[in-house]
């Protein structure tokens, strides 16, 4: 039987290869795909954990929305909070901006809109459109989708009361490929639900929109679902599982999406029953994709929130080497830039990338190979790198005696071999073949 998404998968990774080749070299190791004639210990493909970053300092109390440019320094910070939440007539929902030279340090907090609506529901996006430095407000009132927007972020003009009516989990955001907005939109589904909570015998599942406008929305079905409308669990999932909302992150040429999972426990069972039928949040999985539409999902088993126990609404925001989320009372949660994933064994294994240009710069190695503290000064990663010609052959002078890592974390490190730069084989045909053990290799990229 035909794997569709595999082979998607290698379709784009042929048609990247030809279609950006002026691009600076980058080969990154996310899936499977990426690592070629595997041999020794099995190579796994991991995902790391969102981990606490510095505080922001005076972010402005909402959901983080986007980031508008601001000078070339600097950028706004829009964010949107719900007021008298529980005060229904006075239900209010407001827009806030800040500025910050770099995603931490916010400065002159402001509302930029304010609107009183008794049906508002508890969700919006925020959205910016770079092809003319517009804004928009995306959010729910009474299950209709109500849409906004700002050429100066701060006069407002309503483009609609009822774009299209679902549920009011969504991700909105800008495809630079079609010039649309892209709406991973959370939907319901009939379903015989093992243990009803507060939306009855229905299921949350995912569905594609797409619009030039932000107000005429049209659906579509990725490839990868085969023909179908709906993104739905499946045989490999736990039983009971539910697709509760998302987050893209576009990085390294490729997109992550973050799904928040969710199972509805039984009422006995549910920590919420003093509150709501509404069960406690699940764990979030991370899906990998080539272009942002089709998606694979090999950690299905990982919760990328672990050590922080939550997923903010929207984001991220990328700057500094750090992709960060906001919490509305500034706690920060953030990957490493170019450190989602990495190929990493326990024993001793093997593999090589695909064949590449050597660029006239050279190349760096994003890698971890350090030891931790109960290993002392005998630990056992180590990072060994051979380099071979177009047809496998290896080339005199560059073998993996004369490359060796060891108890060493570094995003950046330098290519070279003893006595052999990387950059004598500028203009070739090469691939990398690695040797290794316990460390971790995120990527290869050209040397900037």
């Amino acid at each position: 039987m035909l794997n569709l998404p595999r082979l998607l998968t290698l379709s784009l990774i042929l048609l990247t290869s030809i279609t950006t080749a002026a691009e600076p070299l980058h080969l990154p190791f996310w899936d499977q795909n990426d690592i070629l004639t595997p041999a020794g210990s099995e190579i796994e493909i991991k995902a790391n954990y969102l981990e606490y970053d510095t505080p922001a300092t005076n972010f402005p109390r909402s959901q983080y929305g986007c980031e508008v440019p601001r000078d070339e320094n600097t950028f706004w910070v829009y964010g949107w909070r719900m007021q008298n939440i529980a005060d229904k007539p006075n239900r209010t929902i407001e827009v806030v901006r800040a500025w910050t030279p770099d995603g931490l340090n916010f400065n002159e907090e402001e509302i930029v809109f304010s609107l009183k609506d008794g049906d508002w529901q508890g969700f919006a996006n925020l959205v910016y459109r770079p092809t003319d430095g517009s804004l928009f407000l995306f959010s729910y009132s009474a299950g209709h989708l109500r849409v906004f927007r700002t050429d100066n972020g701060t006069t407002w003009e309503k483009l609609t009361d009822e774009a299209y009516t679902n549920h009011d989990a969504m991700h909105i955001t800008w495809y630079p490929p079609w010039n649309e907005f892209l709406n991973y939109q959370n939907t319901l589904e009939p379903y015989p639900t093992r243990y009803p909570d507060n939306i009855g015998e229905l299921r949350r599942v995912f569905s594609f929109l797409r619009s030039k406008d932000g107000v005429e929305w049209t659906s579509y079905a990725p490839e990868f679902l085969q023909g179908e409308k709906l993104w739905k669990p499946d045989d490999l999932d736990p039983v009971d599982l539910e697709f509760y909302r998302s987050i893209v992150i576009p990085t390294e040429g490729r997109y992550a999406l973050l799904i928040q999972r969710y199972i509805a426990p039984p009422p006995e069972a549910n920590s919420r029953r003093a509150t709501t039928k509404h069960g406690p949040r699940s764990s979030v999985e991370i899906a990998i994709s080539y272009d942002g539409l089709n998606w694979e999902r090999p950690h299905r088993k990982h919760d990328v929130t672990l050590k922080v126990g939550s997923l903010p609404v929207q984001g991220p925001s990328i700057h500094q080497g750090k992709i960060r989320f906001y919490q509305p009372e500034g706690d920060v949660y953030a990957f490493d830039e170019g450190r989602l994933f990495y190929a990493t064994c326990l024993g001793n294994g093997e593999f090589s990338t695909r064949l590449f240009t050597m660029p006239m710069q050279g190349l760096t190695l994003n890698v971890d190979a350090s030891w931790p503290a109960n290993q002392g000064e005998t630990g056992r990663a180590y990072v060994m790198v051979e380099a071979l010609d177009a047809e496998g052959n290896l080339i005199p002078g560059y073998e993996r005696t004369n490359f060796l890592l060891e108890n060493i974390d570094n995003p950046a490190l330098p290519l070279n071999w003893t006595d052999h730069p990387c950059q004598n084989l500028a203009g070739q045909q090469i691939q990398l073949r690695f040797y290794f053990c316990e460390a971790k290799i995120y990527s290869i990229s050209e040397n900037k």
